[in-house]
């Protein structure tokens, strides 16, 4: 399948304006470097490594690639980076005093990264997670303290609608450019422990919010280099069929229901924004889409020949590889963004279960 590219043209030809177009959007370099400092600063921050030469462990002949190890963030996943950053920014409406807590909405990795902030800075952290949320995330959201408030779908936009109304300040777990301004620090993390890569795959879907996927994209394009950003979504087998544009920006189908997760997983749609879509449609050089049972595989292989603990989310960058989507990237430097962990081994082996 071929991948759809976006507006971007590559940096050697990157025209002065056009980074000005994306500074004036959305934030700019300076702001990119100064959110990096301030979350190297923070106690809870953890330089993430990078395995390299993982090719011939992943069996992926003709490739060269490496694995940033975003899901050894203390949170379990990337979402702590962002989330650094974005309460740095929230920190004047917090501390006014008119405010009762934070509150959000999640499927499960940006609300345990939320408490385990909170539960730092001592802030009161209320989540609302579809009931469709894997149990196993939702008591570790309750065990770090924030408080959980568990319902069906439909729900989910009252219970926020109502928090609000009650003095609780919404934190967005995707829309919200300072988050996407922190994940963006994962890249330059990344050129300044390996140098720079020729390609970073990142996963994007279907449902999340595209906050991980936009930051490394966006910061690739206001940085100026030559790299390739490429995401993964994931579609049920019925979805890629029917689909005419599978690798398309935005193809992803927001309201089902996925075994690999996301934050959109049960969100109410007035609150999916277009932030990360319009970074996305902007800066991403292509979408490739993999099944679901490709991820388990991926998620198989990382655990057999490495004993990593993945989520099935994470692996999409390791399924894409594996089946031939981005044959095209061989022979370039690829770095594959692993980004989070936070499954039940036993959900993942008994989901492996089904396919083999």
């Amino acid at each position: 399948m071929g991948m759809l590219l976006g507006t971007y043209r590559p940096s050697s030809c990157m025209e002065p304006s056009l980074k000005k177009q994306l500074e004036n959007e959305w934030f700019t370099i300076e702001e990119l470097k100064g959110s990096f400092g301030v979350i190297k600063a923070n106690p809870m921050y953890r330089r993430t490594p990078v395995l390299v030469d993982c090719a011939d462990m992943l069996a992926l002949p003709g490739f060269s690639v490496d694995l940033k190890m975003e899901s050894m963030q203390v949170s379990g996943s990337y979402k702590l980076r962002g989330i650094v950053w974005q309460l740095e920014k929230l920190k004047a409406k917090l501390q006014a005093g008119r405010h009762r807590g934070l509150v959000t909405m999640s499927a499960g990795n940006y609300g345990i990264g939320l408490a385990v902030c909170c539960r730092n800075y001592g802030i009161p952290c209320r989540v609302v997670m579809p009931d469709t949320s894997p149990l196993y995330k939702r008591q570790l959201v309750t065990s770090l303290g924030a408080e959980e408030l568990c319902c069906e779908a439909s729900d989910m936009s009252s219970l926020l609608d109502e928090s609000q109304a009650n003095g609780w300040l919404l934190s967005h777990p995707f829309d919200d450019l300072n988050l996407v301004c922190g994940y963006g620090t994962i890249l330059m993390e990344l050129i300044d422990t390996i140098g720079l890569p020729d390609v970073v795959v990142v996963p994007a879907g279907p449902l999340a919010g595209g906050g991980l996927l936009c930051g490394i994209a966006l910061a690739a394009r206001l940085l100026e280099l030559p790299t390739k950003v490429f995401g993964v979504e994931v579609v049920p087998a019925k979805e890629e069929e029917k689909s005419e544009h599978p690798n398309s920006i935005g193809s992803c189908v927001r309201s089902v229901d996925s075994f690999a997760g996301g934050e959109m997983k049960g969100l109410p749609e007035k609150y999916f924004g277009e932030n990360t879509f319009r970074i996305c449609f902007d800066c991403v050089d292509g979408i490739v889409s993999v099944l679901e049972d490709d991820l388990v595989n991926a998620c198989g292989v990382l655990l057999d020949t490495a004993g990593i603990i993945v989520e099935p989310f994470a692996a999409g960058p390791i399924a894409a590889l594996m089946t031939g989507k981005l044959d095209s990237c061989k022979g370039e430097k690829i770095v594959a963004i692993i980004g989070s962990r936070n499954i039940e081994l036993s959900d993942l082996l008994d989901r492996r279960r089904t396919i083999t």
